[in-house]
């Protein structure tokens, strides 16, 4: 039998084990909970870049064309100086955007989507400084700094900027938030003062010189570094050479952005916007709004107006409550950061409104303005825990309103959540949409000397058919454009071995119908698992080539059998169809064959089944 010694050792040892169990435990939970909140916290980022890597298409779209080509052509000559990289482009001078294209167009040939990764990059330096910041300011538990983290991410990532992610010049409109992020990190650092103040004049100046609205990061910086670096007046006078410095570059930056400016063409009048107040109001709210409202189905500008509205209201009241408790040094530090980041949504908006009203309300929706309006929300999301513990630490609130402010605030988490998911599906529909368009153009491209079509070049590329023209020569000649033009109407040049195991479709008829041919089949790509993106039909000429004569794009149709008699829903728009003009095929009796073409690729594959046609006068 044991002693009462030996019960009271055994007792001490199962104790022990039952701790480091516990321990062991506990330190295993912390561990997959920390995993699950960095895959949640990621999740945002990692789902936007699916979606570039499968919608991005390599083609110079609208501005582009203006922006680079011509630097391509004048390095080509030699010719290239200082002027043309810092020259007005619309209303901004875009002179490190430009080196960054120019140094990007040369390492890929001007594969525009290394252009869209860049930008993905910005995106997730800007959210790298929102959590730093975060964890600097916010100063919560895991689970809460994981949770604000993930909503930051899901507006920081949100495809509702579907304009930005997919076109390549658009890295303009992340430059300036990637820099004033970067900027505000870097004065909570533990730098030394006069470090910061460099490395954020230098950031203001790449922010000024890469978009229009980047000037606004002079104004947005240098209140987060008084506030954070000087804490007393005494401190202020000391730094004062460090704020003439400041003062004296923005004026010299002020002075080289508009020496030679002039007001382009394409930009409205800013009389309307004074003229119309009420419209300029609604233009301002709506695009606050917009990157939650604009996915409505119904009424997108009036519930982006409302959300908008929601939005400066919520700020206004956080706003005056921290201009009340300004003598509170902490939580001034705390706010500043993020109160600077919420006026540089404000500050946009208001000149958007001003200087884009008179294109109407509408204009305020555009995908293009939500990278500008979605950190307003941001900055709300970090302000509302900084500011609601300042109240509890100074007050004695009972139970009841601890529980209504928890309960507020899951509310106010599903809604975004849930307006969220209405927005990625509407966006993933327009990045849809505008990968085909993209594509289509893309395809009208690279048959410009074989086949003209000006509208199609002048709807999905640029709006002047000889310029573009002539443009992409040059450009194929300098080998900045992959794949090639196709350079000759004999098929041989871009015809492609199929393989034996894969089936690309089947041109299934041609009727004639008076001066016309009514042309149908189907045709797959099984390498991306896509329909084709154009079919290309052509005749056999007594040399025995097959001779191009047209190239059928958007004549894709819904074929329920396909998808049943391959088990893959991807089959389902592979069907084609499309009215064509006798006057493409020289007299005589020709046979026909159908390939299918693969744009990204520049590939032609030949489709199953010839047709053999008589064309008489």
């Amino acid at each position: 039998m044991l002693t009462e010694e030996g019960r009271r050792k055994s007792l001490t040892m199962t104790t022990e084990k039952k701790s480091l169990i516990t321990k062991k435990i506990f330190k295993y939970n912390f561990q997959l909970f920390h995993c699950i909140s960095i895959v949640l916290v990621i999740l945002p980022a990692v789902a936007m870049g699916i979606l570039i890597l499968t919608y991005s298409v390599n083609m110079p779209y609208w501005d582009q064309w203006n922006l680079m080509p011509q630097l391509f052509i004048k390095i080509s000559q030699n010719s290239l100086s200082w002027q043309d990289l810092i020259a007005q482009h619309n209303e901004s001078r875009k002179l490190f955007p430009r080196l960054i294209f120019l140094g990007l167009a040369y390492l890929t040939n001007w594969d525009v989507r290394y252009e869209m990764l860049v930008i993905f990059m910005l995106a997730c330096l800007v959210s790298v400084n929102i959590y730093r910041l975060n964890r600097l300011t916010v100063n919560t538990n895991l689970f809460t700094t994981s949770l604000i983290a993930f909503l930051a991410n899901i507006l920081i990532f949100s495809p509702i900027q579907y304009d930005n992610w997919f076109w390549g010049i658009q890295l303009v409109v992340f430059m300036p938030i990637a820099c004033i992020t970067t900027a505000i990190s870097v004065v909570y650092s533990p730098f030394n003062t006069r470090y910061k103040f460099v490395i954020c004049m230098v950031l203001c100046i790449i922010s000024t010189f890469s978009y229009s609205n980047g000037m606004i990061a002079w104004v947005i910086v240098l209140p987060v570094l008084t506030l954070v670096t000087a804490k007393s007046t005494s401190d202020l006078l000391k730094q004062k050479w460090l704020f003439f410095s400041w003062i004296a570059v923005l004026i010299g930056n002020i002075v080289i952005y508009f020496y030679d400016y002039q007001k382009p063409e394409v930009s409205p009048s800013l009389i309307p916007a004074f003229r119309n107040p009420e419209q300029t109001l609604q233009f301002f709210l709506a695009f606050l709004g917009s990157p939650l409202g604009s996915g409505f189905e119904i009424s997108p500008l009036t519930s982006s107006t409302f959300i908008g509205g929601v939005e400066i209201g919520i700020f206004c009241c956080l706003f005056i409550y921290l201009i009340k408790h300004f003598k509170d040094d902490t939580l001034v530090e705390r706010t500043i950061g993020w109160i600077m980041i919420a006026f540089y949504t404000i500050i946009s908006a208001l000149i958007t409104s001003v200087g884009r009203v008179g294109f109407g309300v509408e204009s305020a929706l555009s995908s293009k303005y939500t990278t500008f309006s979605l950190y307003l929300i941001i900055a709300i999301i970090h302000l509302f825990p900084i500011v609601f513990s300042h109240i509890y630490s100074h007050s004695n609130s009972r139970k009841s309103q601890v529980w209504f402010y928890k309960v507020t605030v899951a509310i106010a988490i599903i809604g975004l959540i849930i307006l969220h998911y209405r927005l990625f599906t509407y966006s993933v529909k327009e990045i849809k949409s505008s990968y085909q368009l993209r594509m289509e153009g893309k395809t009208c491209l690279s048959f410009i000397n074989i086949i003209e079509n000006k509208s199609c070049v002048e709807e999905n590329i640029l709006g002047s058919y000889d310029y573009v023209k002539d443009l992409v020569n040059k450009l194929n000649y300098l080998g900045m454009l992959k794949p090639n033009l196709v350079s000759s109407n004999n098929i041989k040049a871009i015809a492609t071995e199929k393989s034996p195991d894969k089936t690309y479709g089947s041109l299934d008829g041609i009727i004639p119908l008076n001066s016309w041919y009514f042309v149908n089949g189907w045709a797959f790509l099984p390498e991306r698992n896509e329909p084709a993106d154009a079919i290309i039909l052509t005749y056999k000429n007594q040399a025995d080539n097959w001779i191009i004569f047209d190239v059928l794009m958007s004549a894709q149709t819904q074929r329920e059998n396909l998808v049943q008699l391959f088990n893959n829903p991807a089959y389902l728009n592979a069907g084609w169809e499309q009215t064509i003009s006798g006057k493409l095929l020289p007299k005589g009796q020709w046979k026909i064959a159908a390939w299918a073409f693969d744009t990204k690729s520049g590939k032609a594959y030949k489709l199953d089944t010839n047709h053999l046609i008589t064309k008489n006068d």
